[in-house]
């Protein structure tokens, strides 16, 4: 009841003329922008609450023609939706509708839903309220009225929730981080194949995953070379399913296995999207298809690349896990040739992503595991950030680095490279302190870290915030 009462509060400071109820079942009626609304909560079968918002267009007769419009329409809009429902004497009420999930909605997301059922309302009312009288007059007016929809940008329609927000082009400029922040990475190269492997084999560890990639690159050259000698290509599904604990470099080698294909020629641009679950899945009915489909359109010609992916199957997203998954598969089928789709997550939950549907099975084929890395391997990795940022350890902190590493539990969500990057940024704030323990800094404190600064085995150690976040093992 926590979230009606959330909504109920917003839907009354914003609107005028309130009457009814915000409850499940019942109706309740508002005025906004001088516009009159409908309002009802309804619960799904999984006990999910959506609020559906509707504002009348007119009554009139509903020619095919007018028929014909309200289905391009509700096919090409990414938010509101229209219906009829039967009123007297063969006409029927058109009306705008919207739908929103309770336990997300926000105040942001309601006005703007509001504001785009409005703005159709006014935008197709004198459509629709045309006579039928000259009724090849009337076809040709909403012929050219289907035409406007198709060539009208999308931004007029688009609502400035997660789901724009993720995949919109504007700027940054006007936007919050917490905005910036939900859109998906985007990111291209122009590397050639032995660039691109030659940084591979530069990685800490991972030896497993170099081999198997380098088997991927060995196999597509192989397929090149039999088409050129005029022999049939022998494809390969280029999904890849990437498993293993967090910070073992999976979203690295996503990116190098990209800039391989576009080497390779599998991809004609090479770009990495990269998402997880929340930039699929959208909070209210009928929406996370087309929120899908546009991030795979974002992908087109690249990679897209979902961490965590085995979130899909999972109870948190209200059961709209399924339709996210069907719409990549169709997109995948559809789009051969056009897109690589690579999925991460935990080993044991990534073979219950891949038994949930049948689909999976069939085009993921090769599996990709990432193991932890050693006490060897993670101080390597320290080894690199202080390399990057020109510090180095005096033999006592070493020591102290090595036994803290070795302490380490090595249980289900060890963080690997991301622990080392938890602990170099841990070590750099306590330096600071002790650096500036006089007043002054001497020179040879801002490059020589003592073992004075360095955590004893066992301290937890703190992530950093997301403006400190650097290096390549995530």
């Amino acid at each position: 009841m926590e979230h009606l009462d959330y909504l109920n509060q917003l839907i009354t400071e914003m609107v005028s003329d309130f009457r009814g109820e915000v409850a499940v079942g019942e109706s309740f009626s508002f005025s906004y922008n001088d516009q009159k609304f409908e309002g009802r909560v309804y619960e799904r079968f999984n006990g999910h609450l959506v609020v559906v918002f509707e504002a009348e267009i007119c009554t009139t007769k509903v020619s095919r023609a007018k028929q014909e419009l309200i289905n391009r329409l509700n096919g090409q809009l990414p938010f509101t939706t229209f219906k009829l429902t039967k009123a007297t004497q063969g006409e029927q009420t058109i009306s705008a509708m919207h739908s929103l999930s309770v336990s997300t909605i926000a105040a942001e997301q309601l006005m703007q839903a509001l504001d785009s059922i409005a703005y159709q309302v006014n935008e197709q009312r004198s459509v629709f309220e045309r006579s039928n009288d000259a009724a090849s007059r009337v076809e040709e007016v909403l012929r050219d009225e289907v035409k406007k929809q198709r060539e009208r940008p999308r931004h007029v329609e688009r609502i400035r929730d997660s789901v724009d927000d993720d995949l919109d082009g504007d700027d940054d400029s006007g936007s919050s981080s917490a905005q910036r922040a939900r859109r998906p990475r985007v990111r291209e190269s122009d590397a050639t194949t032995s660039e691109v492997l030659r940084d591979l084999r530069r990685l800490v560890g991972l030896e497993p995953v170099k081999i198997e990639v380098e088997r991927l690159v060995a196999a597509r050259e192989f397929t090149n070379a039999r088409v050129e000698r005029g022999l049939p290509a022998i494809e390969q599904s280029p999904h890849l399913v990437f498993t293993g604990n967090p910070g073992t470099g999976k979203t690295t080698v996503a990116r190098m296995v990209a800039d391989l294909y576009k080497a390779l020629g599998i991809l004609n641009k090479g770009h990495v999207v990269e998402a997880d679950c929340s930039k699929l899945i959208a909070a209210y009915i009928g929406q996370t298809p087309i929120k899908t489909q546009r991030l795979c359109e974002e992908a087109r010609g690249g990679v897209l690349f979902i961490d965590e992916a085995y979130g899909l199957t999972s109870h948190q997203h209200q059961g709209y896990g399924p339709e996210a998954i069907e719409t990549l598969l169709k997109f995948m089928e559809d789009n051969r040739g056009d897109i690589v789709v690579i999925v991460a997550g935990y080993p044991k939950e990534m073979q219950g992503f891949l038994d949930a549907n049948p689909g999976l099975r069939s085009r993921f084929d090769v599996v990709i595991d990432f193991p932890d890395y050693s006490t060897q391997e993670l101080t390597s990795i320290f080894d690199l950030y202080l390399d990057e940022f020109k510090l180095e350890l005096t033999s006592e902190a070493r020591e102290k680095v090595v036994s803290f590493t070795e302490g380490m539990e090595r249980r289900r969500g060890f963080g690997n490279g991301r622990a080392m990057r938890n602990l170099f940024n841990e070590v750099v704030r306590r330096h600071a302190v002790w650096a500036g323990r006089n007043g002054a800094i001497a020179d040879r404190d801002l490059v020589e870290i003592p073992a004075e600064v360095i955590p004893e085995p066992g301290t937890v150690v703190s992530a950093p915030d997301s403006g400190s976040q650097h290096g390549t093992y995530l």
